[in-house]
C-alpha cells in the first residue's frame, strides 16, 4: 500500500488549529472499508428522535455534546433535525454557548440499497454519494451509522452509534462494534458523547398558521415552554 510522504500507515487523528478552536477527525491511508447498509429499510419505522451514544471524532460536530437527529418521514420525502449543544470547559466545569439546530435533506440514491443515504445539511445540494450508511438498526433501540470520504491515497471516517434513549448504551454494543471491526473499521476512534444537562426540548417549526413545516433554515427550540427562532450557531436559551 502506498501512502503520501511516506508516512507510517497507520490510523491518524489530525488536528486542525484555527484560532483557539481545534477540530478532529479520523484519517486513516487506502480505500474506504466496505462497509454496506442492511438490506431491508423502513424509514417510516426509523423516524423519531435518535441519540448520539457515541461517535469518531467529527470537526463538523467538534465541540458539540448533547446531540440527536430527530427524523421526519414526510410526505415527498425524508428530513432530519439535527441538535447540539455547544459548551466550553473550563477547569472541569462545562458551560452552555449555544443550543444549536440545522435542516437536512435525507435522499435514498438507489432503491435496491435503502438504507445508504445521503444528508445535506442547509442549502447545500444532495450529492450522488451515500454519506449516511445505516449498517444495522432494530428501529428500537440503536443505529449503527458509518460514512467514508475518499481522498487519493487516504481516506476519512465517520461512524455512529445511534440509540433511542439519551445516555443509555445498547445492550448490544459490544456486537455492533465487533460488526463494524468486521467490515475494515477501527472502532478504537469511538469516544461516548456527553449527554448529561442536556436541555430539555422539542423541535418544531411552525408557519404563521401552526402548520408545522421542515424547510428553509430555522427552526422552533422550545424549553421550558418558551420557543425561540434561531439560525445554526445562534442560542436558544
Amino acid at each position: 500500500m502506498n501512502c503520501i510522504f511516506k508516512v507510517k500507515c497507520v490510523t491518524f487523528v489530525v488536528l486542525l488549529l484555527a484560532g483557539s478552536s481545534v477540530g478532529v477527525f479520523v484519517l486513516k491511508p487506502g480505500r474506504c472499508p466496505k462497509v454496506t447498509g442492511q438490506e431491508q429499510f423502513e424509514k417510516t419505522r426509523y423516524a423519531g428522535v435518535w441519540y448520539e451514544y457515541q461517535r469518531f471524532p467529527d470537526v463538523v460536530s467538534e465541540g458539540l455534546d448533547c446531540t440527536s437527529y430527530t427524523f421526519y418521514d414526510t410526505w415527498h420525502s425524508m428530513r432530519v433535525v439535527k441538535n447540539g449543544t455547544l459548551r466550553a470547559d473550563f477547569f472541569g466545569n462545562k458551560f452552555i454557548m449555544a443550543n444549536i439546530s440545522v435542516n437536512g435533506l435525507v435522499t435514498v440514491l438507489n432503491e435496491a440499497k435503502p438504507a445508504e443515504l445521503n444528508i445535506v445539511y442547509g442549502k447545500a445540494s444532495p450529492r450522488r454519494k451515500a454519506n449516511y450508511i445505516i449498517q444495522d438498526t432494530d428501529y428500537k433501540s440503536y443505529s449503527v451509522v458509518f460514512s467514508c470520504t475518499q481522498m487519493q491515497d487516504f481516506n476519512m471516517q465517520n461512524a455512529y452509534i445511534l440509540t433511542r434513549v439519551r445516555g443509555v448504551a445498547p445492550p448490544n454494543l459490544a456486537e455492533l462494534e465487533s460488526k463494524l471491526t468486521e467490515a475494515g473499521v477501527d472502532v478504537s476512534a469511538f469516544f461516548v458523547v456527553h449527554q448529561k444537562g442536556c436541555p430539555d426540548y422539542s423541535i418544531v417549526q411552525e408557519d404563521d398558521s401552526g402548520r408545522l413545516s421542515l424547510g428553509g433554515s430555522h427552526v422552533w427550540v422550545k424549553a421550558g415552554g418558551a420557543g425561540k427562532k434561531i439560525r445554526m450557531g445562534e442560542g436558544a436559551m
